[in-house]
């Protein structure tokens, strides 16, 4: 059986700042200092385990601490939130990713323009409530402007903007393609894996909103597809009869869980 590696994988550029960032703030760690994370640092449970390991806590509720250094995940914070860590004078590291600061700053253009404000994307994903939290209350204006999720699948972006076309009422419209570039790598890269292959494994954090897409992409084109974690959730069964395995992550998978999971697969 063949196997096939998509040409994007393991961390993308903003996870692997947003890990630096954390790595650099624990590495001179004095005794008792304590280092927070509001909200896991990146969507994968096995990167953020490591990096509790060395010390960094994570959190949902400022009220629990009182000093220390908090670190913004690569996903961004609510404005509140960023309020509350000033008001306490605890030091604040800022890992949000650059792809996410640059939709942060569209939505206060288009509030300081008087836009209502469109996000399409995950509600309760913490980008996202970022974001509605930069917009504020809805305001009634027939201007609109739309950004999307940075790690939307760009076919879904485009359906729910010819959607609010046919339902809202305007005189102006502004769409934004916030969608980062390394989330339209990997969606292509996992489509190309679909021609040839007969199974694709999508390897990233159940919690993580990019790789969830890349597992939906897959799954719709019927395609026996795995969406794993680690290498221990591979089962044998499923490469039975099977020409080629396509393996493909999320952006928050590390390079290190690939391979052990290709060598797994090949040990099988």
């Amino acid at each position: 059986m063949k196997i096939r590696v998509a040409g994007c994988s393991g961390f993308c550029f903003g996870v692997r700042r947003a890990i630096n960032i954390a790595d650099s703030a624990l590495k001179d760690l004095k005794s008792g200092e304590k280092v927070y994370s509001l909200g896991p640092i990146i969507h994968n449970p096995q990167a953020v385990d490591r990096l509790f390991k060395k010390g960094l806590q994570v959190i949902t509720d400022l009220k629990k601490i009182k000093g220390g250094t908090v670190i913004i995940s690569s996903h961004g914070a609510p404005v509140k939130a960023l309020e509350n860590i000033k008001k306490k004078g605890i030091k604040l590291i800022d890992a949000t990713c650059p792809f996410v600061k640059y939709a942060q700053h569209i939505v206060r253009g288009l509030k300081k323009q008087g836009y209502r404000i469109i996000i399409v994307g995950d509600n309760s994903h913490p980008e996202v409530k970022a974001l509605k939290s930069i917009a504020g209350k809805d305001i009634k204006s027939k201007k609109i402007g739309i950004i999307s999720q940075t790690t939307q699948n760009r076919s879904n972006y485009i359906e729910e903007i010819k959607k609010i076309l046919l339902k809202e009422d305007f005189n102006e419209i502004k769409v934004f393609n916030t969608i980062c570039n390394d989330t339209l790598k990997r969606q292509l890269a996992a489509r190309r894996l679909l021609k040839d292959c007969d199974l694709v494994i999508v390897i990233g954090g159940k919690n993580s909103a990019n790789t969830r897409r890349l597992w939906q992409i897959c799954k719709e084109s019927g395609v026996d597809t795995f969406h794993i974690e680690t290498e221990l959730e591979l089962e044998k069964k499923w490469f039975k009869g099977k020409v080629c395995a396509g393996i493909t992550s999320g952006a928050s998978t590390p390079d290190s869980m690939v391979k052990k999971i290709i060598e797994r697969i090949r040990r099988f």
